[in-house]
């Protein structure tokens, strides 16, 4: 598998058809070529007539047909169609799974609210770093609203309810009359009961309502209040949301349109989530939330790639971060010796000086990160590969990471040459001291493998008020490594108010 098997997933929803493409490369990369969607509102249909129409199902098979000629389009050699609740319920769903086989070959598999729940959390376990303490995951559609509890390593329950935003639309007309906060609230009130008792430490938000409520709150929350910029998982204040959540429900349906992130085709739908969105914060003590951007398309591609032998592929999504800095360190071909070497000494140096920087563990992982990656502009160029770094990580970031912690690994790597640290402006002063300490560390730690020939066999740190000793072991000549020391030592002498003192003593002895 040279280049990579081109995989295309067909999400039928009731609010809207997905389509996502992407390349399973043998670098356990997975690339997205291409996205697509077309809100049909399904469902809506099926809930006010209890089956497909015509017309409903002629723009089905039209959608589908035209989803697969873009697969065809980018060489997609495996194509799979999953349908959720509308195909779930209506009649005669099995007419319009013959009609869309019938008319394009697709093979169209109706999968349960399990099922649909399970394969949207291995996208979020693939997608966001979740630790080993459980997280509460919602994903609103137009037929159902599927709850998971779980953590990084598997998703512990899954429920699926009949909340979907169509439905609820089917069935109430308006989302401001009291009797649909009753429903909502009556309907989330036994497996939410359940689900917090698992005290989750989060709550995730797929699906494009809720990630549409969520561009809508981050732009009350900061200047930053687009999606689309390479990060799967984003986060937003719950004061936000709940302030977002309030104003679109104030907000006439004509008017919603001019809300930032929400377009006009969800603007008779929005204010329903906003309704759930409430009840979800009212039961769960959170001081922030997750937008994630992979749902059911992703988690479809994610289970395929995994289920053909001939892929071989897995995404290790107990280890989700250490397993996407590996996948970027093959892909941009990174010297992994000199990046192991330099991420130990740099760790070494770190614990060594906490008393000095008074960072946590948090930023310690951070740190480590950024020396893997060091290296990885030189991909681009030698030259100036510090900046070419900063781009890549930022551009093309690796999951299970947020949009602030992107920022401060970016910055640590764009400093590591120079010694010029520049911060981030959407980040804040404690962001900016741990970059500068970060640079700092890493630059000491990258001279010290100035020849990519790991040569220090052993490396003893101690402080001894404002002195630093770096005593090192090693049985060949270092000349290469105290001359990059010499010109990089300064920035951790500046930032700590410190001197550094090296010694060097012979292996062998």
């Amino acid at each position: 598998m040279s280049g990579g098997v081109v995989v295309a997933a067909m999400d039928l929803g009731s609010n809207s058809f997905h389509l996502a493409v992407f390349r399973v490369r043998s670098d356990l990369g997975l690339e997205p070529i291409a996205k697509e969607r077309e809100m049909l509102r399904l469902g809506e249909r099926v809930y006010r007539d209890g089956v497909f129409n015509d017309e409903a199902i002629q723009e089905a098979v039209a959608t589908v047909a035209r989803f697969l000629s873009i697969s065809q389009s980018f060489g997609a050699e495996v194509v799979v169609a999953k349908a959720t609740a509308s195909f779930r319920d209506a009649e005669n769903a099995q007419e319009l799974i013959d009609a869309i086989h019938g008319h394009t070959g697709v093979k169209v598999q109706v999968i349960s609210g399990h099922e649909e729940a399970s394969l949207v959390f291995d996208a979020i376990r693939a997608a966001c770093h979740l630790g080993s303490r459980p997280v509460l995951g919602a994903d609103l559609g137009g037929g159902s609203l599927e709850l998971m509890l779980g953590d990084q390593r598997q998703l512990i329950a899954g429920r699926s309810l009949r909340l979907g935003v169509g439905r609820l639309r089917a069935k109430f007309g308006e989302d401001n009359v009291p009797a649909l906060d009753n429903y909502v609230g009556h309907e989330l009130q036994e497996p939410l009961a359940t689900m917090v008792n698992y005290h989750p430490t989060r709550l995730i938000l797929t699906s494009g309502t809720m990630n549409a409520i969520g561009r809508f709150a981050l732009s009350l929350d900061s200047e930053h209040d687009e999606l689309d910029d390479g990060l799967l998982a984003r986060t937003v204040s719950r004061p936000a949301l709940e302030e977002a959540t309030s104003v679109i429900r104030a907000t006439s349906v004509e008017r919603r349109n001019s809300l930032k992130g929400i377009d006009a085709r969800r603007a008779t739908t929005v204010g329903f989530g906003a309704v759930i969105l409430g009840h979800l914060l009212d039961a769960i003590s959170v001081d922030e939330v997750w937008l994630c951007s992979w749902a059911l398309r992703e988690g479809i591609v994610l289970h395929e790639a995994e289920s053909q032998e001939h892929f071989a592929f897995s995404i290790n999504r107990s280890d989700l971060r250490a397993d996407s800095v590996r996948e970027l360190m093959l892909r941009y071909r990174v010297d992994a010796a000199h990046a192991n070497f330099v991420t130990r000494l740099a760790l070494q140096i770190f614990d060594a000086l906490v008393s000095m920087h008074g960072l946590n563990a948090e930023a310690r992982q951070r740190l480590a990160v950024a020396a893997q990656l060091h290296d990885i502009g030189a991909f681009i160029n030698r030259d100036e590969h510090d900046r070419h770094g900063q781009y890549l990580v930022t551009a093309s970031p690796p999951r299970g990471f947020t949009r602030r912690e992107i920022g401060v690994v970016g910055a640590i790597i764009g400093a590591h040459t120079k010694g010029e640290v520049v911060v981030p402006a959407d980040l804040g002063a404690d962001d900016g001291y741990e970059i500068q300490v970060g640079a700092a560390i890493v630059r000491l730690a990258d001279a010290l493998d100035r020849s990519h020939q790991q040569l220090i066999q052993d490396l003893h740190c101690t402080v001894s008020g404002a002195v630093i000793h770096l005593r090192l072991r090693a049985s060949s000549d270092l000349s290469a490594e105290m001359y990059a020391l010499r010109r990089k030592r300064r920035l951790v002498e500046s930032i700590l108010a410190c001197q550094l003192h090296v010694t060097i003593s012979d292996a062998t002895d």
